[in-house]
């Protein structure tokens, strides 16, 4: 199979990739590409996006889940036709991560987060309600801080919103909820956005790269941007606390007509958000 001769027929689970449960736990699903060095494997699954040769997700929730496999050729990219698999039982411990807690609450719990920017113009934790970031930064840059090696796209501006209001009109944006209740669930009301409205999804955490993905909905952002992000579903979590939210999304260059970066989204929790005090603010992230 030469290098220009894939076709979608090609791609399909057992010839070019496969999915295979663990023996002893068959909440954890591998996902193996059986293609050679000269392909770049790529891979569209509950978790994410990634290109790794295999990968190792841990799903805790029952139900049917899509895999969509590509590779990278020389003559462009090449994607199969969607597959699934199934998962049975709930296991508790995929969710038993603090990030899951953080969140959405824990299991049988729901938490809702709303953009850090109100009506008022008021931002109560962060300095404004959006920040920009290189394409190679992440949780490891944000949280961890982290300096990437030289030639990596890794900087960020974060501006202040009373100076740089040009960037979103001040408003009341609506909020976001992720819940442990069934399932792993989010329900996203889209105030500013009329195309969207009210979202009801699901999403996935990987804990272990801290990504996020989101299915059916898309997290809280302003109607500027709503048009320059391929996938809003597809999310770097950049840091995460009990009342601190950032979701990292991927600026399109040629939908934007600028350069390719990450659109970091700051939230607050509705806790956070109703006991605050002007002049309480903390030192922002």
């Amino acid at each position: 199979m030469g290098p220009k001769d894939v076709t979608p027929d090609d791609l399909v689970e057992g010839i070019a990739f496969k999915i295979e449960h663990d023996a002893s736990n068959p909440n954890i699903v591998y996902l193996s590409s059986l293609m050679d060095s000269r392909y770049t494997p790529l891979w569209n699954h509950p978790q994410g996006r990634s290109q790794k040769q295999k990968i190792t997700l841990k799903i805790a929730f029952p139900g049917t889940y899509e895999v969509k496999f590509g590779v990278e050729t020389r003559g462009g990219i090449v994607y199969g036709n969607p597959v699934t698999f199934t998962i049975d039982d709930f296991y508790a411990e995929f969710v038993s991560d603090e990030l899951w807690t953080l969140l959405s609450g824990g299991v049988g719990n729901a938490k809702t987060w709303y953009l850090d920017l109100d009506a008022d113009g008021v931002s109560r934790y962060f300095i404004g309600p959006l920040y920009f970031y290189g394409t190679d930064d992440s949780w490891e840059t944000v949280t961890n801080g982290v300096t990437l090696p030289e030639g990596s796209d890794s900087w960020n501006w974060n501006p202040d919103w009373p100076g740089n209001s040009w960037l979103m009109d001040a408003a009341d944006f609506g909020s976001m909820t992720f819940d442990l209740r069934d399932g792993a669930n989010v329900v996203v009301e889209h105030k500013t956005i009329p195309s969207r409205g009210i979202e009801r999804g699901t999403y996935m955490l990987d804990v272990d790269d801290h990504t996020l993905r989101m299915t059916d909905a898309s997290p809280l952002h302003d109607i500027n941007r709503d048009g320059v992000v391929i996938d809003w579903g597809d999310i770097k979590i950049m840091s995460l606390t009990e009342n601190t939210l950032q979701l990292a999304v991927l600026r399109d260059p040629e939908l934007s007509g600028e350069g390719a970066c990450l659109l970091v989204y700051n939230f607050i929790s509705k806790e956070y958000y109703d006991n605050w005090t002007p002049g309480e603010q903390e030192e922002p992230v």
